[in-house]
């Protein structure tokens, strides 16, 4: 049995360099004129002149025009079914053959990456060559993190079975790499075409979207298996799968900011489901409510702090920070009836220094203002977590042409919020 497991480990690694060379955005023809970086994948999928591969080829190809034209292509699923599904039953096998909670949440963060290169290697090639190795890794992080976070029951429930002191570092383990990414990640990247970075889609759709998703679900899956207990039956299993479904609801303004028929089936009914999936086992074997329960709560707590605190420095940064720096620019355009041409003219005559607009505690390049002078006015910018991009103009009277008296009156504006917005 352990030679086969090896086997397959082995198998479904090299199974995972395939895609990533064969998927993989390749060199473009400027790159291959010069130095191709060793990492780069080779991009077979798109390049190679093979009769097989024209008609995916095309359906890639037609899958791009139709998402510039906001319309959905249905034979785009053909690709992800030719290459997703094998990737997917790769991962239920391997669930199959190790009953391990750390490495099945190893297995299906495999699964999940390769899955989502058989998108981008088809359908969306151009995000992949945009962003370059940081895209895989971006893929690939989001990926663990979904994983952990699907699995966080059956991890808790083996880190319990360790002494207190592994359990602290398992939980500091958990908690800590969420709340600084939380806090650090933002969405600016001046080395990267049109100056954004990737890494937000990890807090973004990683801990924001499908973390909190999965931390109702599993609080809601607790509290289930706490109503029904160890008693058999239909109808405590009915009344466990009842309770799941009244808790995700009522918690579903966690995750998403709108209340919609679906948003609640999507929590209401996993939920339920696992009371239910659960509750058919013998009672000895049903996993433990308080397994779900505590991997709900840590989740939830680990990513709502993480946001609470990225909030806290966008809202330092947008009410603190830069009021003192745009008072300074007017007391330099009331003394000098211009505003000044850049930001360092201002020290020290109006400030000993410029503080940034540091979001989280690591100081990063990108993590400074942003000042544009426009002559009669100015626009000051800084990165915030997300793709929070906000950006600070004076009021402004426009000027009109004619008979008339005066132009009209701009008040002076943010283009963003104290908060991130909500998107879901």
């Amino acid at each position: 049995m352990q030679k086969r497991r090896l086997a397959y480990l082995v198998l479904f690694l090299g199974v995972a360099v395939f895609y990533y060379e064969f998927l993989g955005a390749g060199a473009t023809p400027s790159e291959r004129a010069q130095h191709v970086d060793w990492w780069k994948p080779a991009g077979w999928a798109r390049s190679l002149d093979w009769t097989a591969l024209e008609p995916l080829q095309q359906i890639g190809d037609e899958t791009v025009q139709a998402r510039h034209e906001g319309r959905f292509e249905p034979r785009s699923l053909v690709p992800l079914a030719v290459f997703a599904l094998p990737v997917a039953g790769a991962t239920a096998l391997g669930f199959v053959m190790f009953v391990g909670a750390a490495i099945r949440a190893g297995l299906l963060a495999l699964g999940l990456t390769l899955s989502a290169f058989s998108y981008y290697g088809w359908l969306d090639v151009e995000t992949w060559q945009d962003y370059g190795w940081r895209w895989p890794a971006v893929l690939l992080t989001t990926s663990a993190y979904l994983a952990i976070f699907a699995l966080a029951p059956a991890l808790v429930a083996a880190v319990r079975r360790r002494s207190w002191p592994l359990q602290a570092v398992a939980v500091a383990a958990f908690v800590i790499p969420i709340w600084l990414l939380s806090i650090e990640v933002t969405g600016t990247n001046p080395s990267l075409q049109w100056n954004l970075s990737p890494w937000p889609t990890v807090t973004l759709y990683g801990f924001l979207l499908f973390g909190l998703g999965l931390g109702v679900i599993h609080v809601a899956s607790g509290a289930g298996l706490l109503v029904r207990g160890k008693r058999d039956g239909a109808a405590s299993l009915a009344l466990g799968a009842l309770a799941a479904a009244i808790v995700a609801i009522a918690l579903h303004r966690i995750p998403f900011e709108q209340t919609t028929v679906q948003r609640l089936v999507a929590l209401a009914a996993p939920a339920a489901i696992v009371v239910v999936l659960a509750g058919r086992k013998p009672a000895a074997r049903r996993p433990a409510a308080a397994a779900f329960l505590t991997a709900g709560i840590l989740l939830l707590g680990a990513v709502k702090a993480g946001q609470i605190h990225a909030e806290w420095f966008l809202a330092r940064a947008r009410d603190d920070i830069s009021p003192e720096v745009i008072a300074a620019i007017e007391r330099f355009h009331a003394r000098t009836n211009a505003y000044p041409g850049e930001l360092t003219a201002l020290v020290p005559g109006e400030l000993p220094a410029i503080e940034q607009p540091h979001v989280g505690w690591l100081d990063w390049d990108e993590e400074v203002f942003t000042y544009t002078d426009l002559g009669g006015s100015y626009l000051l910018e800084f990165s915030g977590p997300l793709w929070v991009q906000c950006a600070y103009s004076p009021a402004y009277e426009e000027e009109k042409s004619g008979d008339d008296a005066g132009g009209e009156r701009l008040e002076a504006a943010w283009s963003c919020e104290r908060k991130p917005p909500r998107l879901w």
